[in-house]
């Protein structure tokens, strides 16, 4: 007697709970792929569709629920039954050469199943159909209704008005344990490797919506900045098959990324050939640091003849390669090679770092340098709110031919404010010094005088000059006095306390910097005076990075939301990829405010930074594009060793870094890049707003030669060894003689 062995229910069971192991996002990642695979097929039959993947969120009491929608395919009523009927068969496509996903023909059913309350509802053609899925006696079920026609009430109820699917499910807490919060679902779906390329795929418009609060988020996903370190091809023969081809690439990225868990954003993406995502890995280099940036894909030619021949090269807990199948035991090891060359490299790399660190002496030239250009920073670069009318404004004469504007201005304490002095020509000839002062010690006066030079550019127009102050103790008020020949201006400044900086601003983003992980959400306020932005109005929130997102597009203000006259509306702020910088304005006529947001994927250390500039870090990449280069986030001055100017003067390992000629190249081009950031720190925070894209980088070389000019010696003394120096001086004298 022969016969096909009958596969226990409990086994089926087993299996369906171990692939999702209790796990929401497990089984939203299925769901999400399914929708996604529906998509490929309808974009490989010629159709197109917007690509809407929704997943809806809440709560009821302890439980959770969750769904997932799409407005692909759908799905006829035989189709279901083909389908759900059976376990484990290639159900999504991939035997006909579709480029899919769904490996296993179980992730659907896992996810539905091994849940609470799995229904799956469908509309195709005209047509729903309704599948419910189960375990009963221990035993999966399925349920599958008759075809019926779609009416309007179906279509409203589940917001599919073509075709499409709905598949949700309840998370029990006896299953799932704790139901994960809102936030936690986003971070964790967005940034899940198996959803890497749907995240990032602009043909996916991916959205996450709690029905509790009617809250919509985007998701979305963006790699790591860093640099290609290795692109190679390789070929591995297997058995039968023969030869399959493997592309492999690592990058660098320019911090130390997550190498763990499933929303990990670094390590290697192993891939098909149709660039369908198998797993994610460094192999034996998981914890090894010198590969902490690493990131990259791994591509498998001609791996779909593996599947389709039943080979179990994947593991089924969805978790990557199985790595005791004799193919994957010919293919790790040669990854493992790849990224020991690469590993091998940092280590160089960090050797050389090693070598070339500054002793005692070099230390203090260093630290006495970067202190003189930080005070020079602080007193340049520190930013300006402009009290007087923007450049590009219809400006009248100034009354007598010279004039202060504005007449009279509140300020706050420890800002910057310029005022803004205009001077007819005619009346104060070109050349002629302004001298500027103050009846109180309390403000000082930055620009104590203002030379009116002669401009071509100017002419007979009237010339605009600004006169920086600073109050150091609130609820003063000073009279600032320009006095010219015998013209004199005045107005009237009144420092503000602290706390009433809002009131003199309109509004501002509370806190007014933020830090996140990649697809972190953080909530910050928007304040808002409505004596100055009146009920009725709309702020318009906007940002420079498509990359970073925030939860509403307009405010519209209302003095019923307002206590004491501020009103408080909150937002949400994400952003995906690591290393992305933004900036948020809240605009509202001539109000404006700023948000600054940074994505990073660790904590960064401010550690040692006492201004803007750190002390220079010597790097050894092997292709530099710059000589030198800044980084805002840690100060860092960063040398290019490799370079080609650089390495002629300091050598290949650094060697001959404390030679007279180099001491002077490395002032030099320290001294050079350190008074640019300062000039471009200055002209954006002072002048920002009236300059044009084209005229900006001018106007920062201009001012980044007069810091060199002021500063540049002070600077030289500082980081060039000056006993060295005289002697270089005293052997060349002796020469000449």
């Amino acid at each position: 007697m022969k016969g096909i062995i009958e596969v226990d229910p409990r086994h089926t069971i087993r299996r369906m709970k171990t692939g999702m192991q209790g796990d929401v996002i497990r089984a939203l990642v299925e769901l999400i792929t399914n929708s996604d695979d529906s998509y490929i097929r309808m974009e490989e039959n010629g159709e197109i569709e917007e690509g809407k993947i929704e997943i809806e969120y809440g709560k009821i009491a302890t439980l959770g629920y969750f769904a997932v929608r799409d407005h692909a395919e759908g799905m006829a009523t035989e189709d279901v039954c083909n389908n759900f009927k059976r376990y484990g068969a290639l159900t999504s496509g991939l035997k006909v050469g579709k480029k899919v996903r769904g490996y296993f023909g179980q992730g659907a059913k896992d996810a539905l199943v091994s849940m609470s309350n799995g229904i799956l509802y469908t509309f195709k053609d005209d047509k729903f159909t309704q599948c419910k899925l189960y375990i009963e006696e221990d035993k999966p079920m399925y349920d599958i209704s008759d075809a019926v026609f779609t009416t309007k009430e179906l279509r409203d109820k589940h917001k599919i008005y073509g075709n499409g699917t709905i598949a949700s499910f309840l998370a029990h807490p006896k299953i799932t344990g704790k139901v994960p919060r809102f936030d936690t679902i986003h971070q964790e779906l967005a940034n899940h490797y198996l959803l890497r390329k749907i995240m990032s795929d602009p043909k996916r418009k991916v959205t996450l919506k709690n029905l509790d609060n009617k809250e919509y988020r985007k998701l979305g996903y963006v790699n790591p900045k860093g640099q290609e370190i290795l692109s190679e091809e390789f070929n591995i023969d297997y058995e039968k098959y023969g030869r399959f081809p493997i592309q492999i690439f690592i990058s660098r990225a320019e911090r130390e990324l997550n190498q763990s868990g499933d929303d990990r954003n670094g390590g290697l993406l192993i891939v098909d050939e149709e660039g369908i995502i198998l797993g994610i890995s460094l192999f034996k280099y998981e914890n090894e640091p010198l590969a902490a940036n690493f990131f990259g894909e791994v591509k498998i030619g001609r791996f779909r003849e593996l599947l389709l021949d039943e080979e179990a090269v994947l593991s089924e807990e969805r978790d990557g390669l199985l790595r005791r199948h004799p193919f994957c035991q010919l293919l790790i090891p040669e990854i493992e090679k790849h990224l020991s060359d690469m590993v091998e490299k940092e280590r160089t790399r960090k050797q050389n770092e090693e070598r070339s660190k500054v002793d005692p002496e070099e230390i203090l030239r260093y630290r006495k340098a970067f202190s003189i250009l930080n005070e020079i920073a602080e007193i340049e670069a520190k930013p300006i709110t402009y009290l007087g009318e923007k450049k590009d404004d219809q400006i009248e004469d100034p009354p007598g031919g010279f004039c202060i504007y504005p007449s009279s201005a509140q300020i706050t304490i420890g800002k910057r404010y310029a005022l803004e002095l205009r001077v007819n020509p005619k009346v104060i000839p070109h050349n002629t010094i302004v001298k500027i002062s103050s009846n109180s010690s309390k403000i000082n006066i930055l620009t104590p005088q203002i030379e009116l030079e002669l401009s071509q550019e100017n002419g007979d127009e009237i010339i605009r000059k600004f006169i920086s102050i600073e109050g150091t103790e609130p609820n003063i008020e000073a009279i600032i006095q320009a006095t010219a020949d015998s013209k004199i201006s005045k107005a009237r400044v009144y420092i503000l306390p602290e706390k009433e900086l809002l009131l003199s601003e309109g509004m501002s983003f509370q806190p007014e910097s933020v830090t996140l992980h990649p697809n972190q959400v953080r909530k910050v306020n928007l304040l808002v005076y409505v004596k100055m932005i009146e009920s009725g109005s709309q702020i318009l929130l906007s940002c420079d990075n498509e990359a970073v997102h925030i939860s509403k597009s307009h405010i519209i203000v209302n003095e019923l939301d307002a206590n004491r006259h501020i009103a408080t509306y909150q937002l949400e702020v994400w952003g995906e990829g690591e290393g992305q910088d933004a900036l948020i304005e809240a605009t509202y006529e001539n109000y404006l405010a700023l948000l600054q947001i940074k994505i990073r994927a660790k904590e960064e250390s401010k550690k040692g930074k006492k201004g803007m500039f750190n002390e220079p870090e010597f790097n050894y990449d092997p292709e530099p594009l710059q000589r030198i280069s800044y980084s805002n986030e840690t100060g860092k001055v960063i040398i290019y060793i490799n370079f080609p100017s650089v390495k002629h003067y300091l050598g290949s390992n650094c060697q001959f870094r404390k030679e007279i000629s180099a001491q002077v190249f490395i002032a030099d081009i320290v001294a050079e890049r350190c008074f640019y950031e300062i000039a471009k720190k200055g002209v954006f925070s002072r002048v920002g707003f009236s300059l044009s894209k084209e005229a900006a980088p001018d106007r920062i070389q201009r001012d980044a030669f007069k810091l060199s000019n002021k500063y540049g010696k002070k600077v030289h003394q500082a980081l060039v060894d000056q006993s060295i120096l005289k002697e270089s001086r005293k052997i060349s004298l002796d020469k000449e003689n």
